[in-house]
């Protein structure tokens, strides 16, 4: 059996192709502990690098021009007290279904990024607390589609255990590269759930758990604000929160986002519609290029539970009037005539 642990939420994914401009460097990779029967803990981490060792950027990026080629670094470092050795590899990035960013498994094919990238070594053995840099090549094909395309270069040590199990550890620095020309920025609403909640009460005042999908139909990465606009009929009653735990979409990426609307009567239909105000793509606003579509759904804000124990009770009280009745009308029915004979005559 063969395990692959990703290991990027720690480590960020961090001529012709221009190096963009060093931020700040984010936390190193959390300890990895290869075998959790060894006591020999491994800890390493792949960051973006110059020649001479890491260079303090959080991650790859590049602008480039389509047939361009340019040569970059990355360290691959080790906090552990033992050598390590690593396989290096560059890969596509992936969207996990909860919109977190993800690299295809090693074994899949690449085609864009990770088949862009020639690393000079695929092997690294780096002695204990020291680094190695690895150089490599981007190398943009001709026909590269405008746009950003996302990926990154990892770092896997495998540790086989007694059982012969075999378990995979990555770790990696992102690698985002834009290719220049027609730039289309585009975002949909795909889907909106709710239902209205409220306890047993006759005039209940509820949450309307809100979920939505945003889809990125463009071609360059977005990082949207997105709010959840709620009216009744009427507007007698309204509400506005925001979309929570909306990280940046890829290109032909979709996550997931929920709010809660609080405090909600029971009105009827509720209007729910979710917009997006604001969209930024690597760091920069975009005010009125991007193409987003709205999607407004309607909420029946209706107690059902109570409504149904309501109608329940109604049902029982009828019921018991009915028997009630049928009772009395049994108690007060006539009776038979009793019919004495006359036995007397004359003799």
């Amino acid at each position: 059996m063969n395990v692959t642990r990703r290991l990027f939420a720690a480590t960020v994914f961090g001529a012709g192709i221009a190096v963009i401009a060093a931020g700040p460097a984010l936390g190193l990779a959390a300890p990895v502990d290869p075998s959790d029967s060894d006591s020999s803990r491994q800890t390493w981490a792949v960051v973006p690098a110059s020649p001479e060792g890491p260079d303090g950027r959080a991650q790859l990026e590049y602008v480039a021009q389509p047939g361009t080629a340019a040569v970059d670094h990355v360290a691959v470092r080790n906090f552990g007290t033992s050598p390590l050795t690593v396989e290096l590899y560059a890969q596509d990035a992936a969207t996990t279904s909860d919109g977190s960013f993800d690299l295809l498994a090693g074994d899949e094919t690449s085609r864009a990024i990770g088949s862009w990238i020639a690393l000079d070594t695929e092997t690294v053995t780096i002695e204990p607390r020291s680094a190695v840099v690895v150089p490599f090549t981007i190398d943009i094909p001709a026909d590269a589609e405008p746009g950003d395309h996302a990926g990154g270069i990892v770092a896997v040590n495998a540790v086989d255990a007694a059982n012969g199990s075999s378990t995979q550890y990555r770790v990696g620095t992102r690698v985002y590269t834009r290719v220049a020309g027609a730039v289309d920025p585009a975002l949909i609403v795909e889907r909106i759930d709710g239902a209205y909640e409220a306890p047993l009460s006759p005039f209940p005042v509820g949450t309307v758990p809100i979920g939505a999908t945003l889809v990125n139909t463009g071609n360059i990465r977005l990082t949207p604000e997105a709010v959840v606009r709620a009216t009744s009929i009427f507007g007698w009653w309204s509400a506005e929160v925001p979309l929570s735990g909306i990280p940046e979409i890829l290109p032909d990426a979709a996550t997931a986002a929920s709010a809660v609307l609080d405090d909600v009567p029971a009105l009827g239909p509720l209007w729910v519609t979710v917009e997006v105000p604001s969209v930024t793509s690597s760091g920069q606003e975009l005010v009125e290029s991007v193409r987003t579509e709205s999607v407004t759904v309607i909420v029946w804000a209706v107690p059902w539970i109570a409504l149904a124990a309501i109608a329940l009770l109604l049902l029982a009280a009828v019921t018991a009037v009915i028997n009630l009745r049928r009772r009395r009308r049994a108690s007060v029915a006539p009776q038979d005539p009793l019919v004495v004979n006359d036995a007397s005559g004359a003799l």
